[in-house]
């Protein structure tokens, strides 16, 4: 149909679904704004071209600063979840690497406690062996070292008796006055003596008289056969050997009294005071073993 000169178009505005079907699903978004052009098909008109377009709330909706904003909004999000993330694993990993360094640790040194120990035990053993050793050595020389000890001091005093009996003037008066003492009869006696020691003797007569007033005479003898500062007192009852040599035999009788020699089976202990020393000596050992080495231990 023609048309005629005064035939014009207008500018209107057409909603999307009065116009066009509804776009497939993967359209491009450009596609919501559609501005279309009109010619005069052919007609001359005083606008010369003329066009119309129209809009609609999605396109609006889907312009490209709202699809851009939207884009950089998730990107957001997604780097925010994705950090978030990484910090959860970061943190799971590190607990899991210090429990099981924490376990490995008791682990370990559980280990190394157990294998010292087995290497010790031996140790410990043979120290405490030794100690029950020492404890017996030490109880059988208890005896030997107290009989050595008084056989030393025995022969000890008889060099120094021996020696103050032969230089000292005083000795033999001592020796004399030990004689007498000892008879049961005082009234006549007669008391040899070695002649070097006669001058001495004779200086104490008066003295033993003023001491024992039971004596009526007194004889003293020269007699070479007596050692030099000693005696031998005779009365009516008997004689008293006063010499050096009794003394000597005097301070032997005083060591046989003393226990003797131990030997290896022997103990100065009673059984069952030798089991409770060995006891508290294992567990004193056992008690130093157990304690550290370094103060900073507790």
């Amino acid at each position: 149909m023609p048309l005629s000169d005064n035939t014009h178009f207008t500018k209107s505005s057409f909603t999307r679904e009065e116009m066009l079907p509804a776009p497939a699903p993967d359209e491009d978004l450009e596609e919501h704004t559609d501005i279309f052009e009109r010619m005069d098909f052919g007609v001359t008109h005083k606008g010369g071209r003329r066009e119309f377009s129209y809009e609609s709330e999605t396109a609006r909706n889907f312009n490209d600063n709202n699809v851009n904003k939207a884009k950089i909004g998730v990107k957001e999000i997604m780097a925010d979840a994705i950090n978030k993330a990484k910090s959860q694993v970061n943190l799971i990993k590190s607990q899991a690497h210090k429990e099981g360094f924490d376990a490995g640790f008791l682990e370990g040194l559980e280990k190394a406690r157990v294998a010292a120990q087995e290497d010790f035990d031996p140790f410990l053993k043979s120290l405490q062996n030794s100690i029950e050793h020492l404890s017996q050595f030490r109880t059988k020389m208890y005896g030997k070292v107290e009989r050595e000890m008084i056989e030393m001091v025995v022969a000890l005093s008889k060099r120094v008796i021996h020696f103050e009996l032969s230089t000292n003037e005083g000795a033999v008066q001592a020796m004399i006055r030990l004689g007498v003492q000892s008879v049961l009869n005082r009234e006549h006696l007669t008391i040899k003596i070695n002649p070097e020691d006669k001058g001495y003797a004779e200086s104490f007569r008066s003295e033993l008289h003023h001491m024992f007033h039971d004596i009526k005479n007194i004889t003293l003898t020269a007699h070479p056969g007596i050692q030099r500062g000693g005696c031998i007192v005779e009365s009516n009852f008997g004689t008293i050997d006063s010499q050096i040599d009794q003394l000597d035999a005097q301070l032997d009788r005083i060591l046989e009294m003393t226990p003797p020699n131990f030997e290896d089976d022997m103990t100065s202990l009673s059984p069952e005071e030798a089991t409770a020393q060995k006891e508290a000596e294992e567990k004193s050992a056992q008690d130093e073993m157990e304690s550290p080495l370094d103060p900073s231990v507790p």
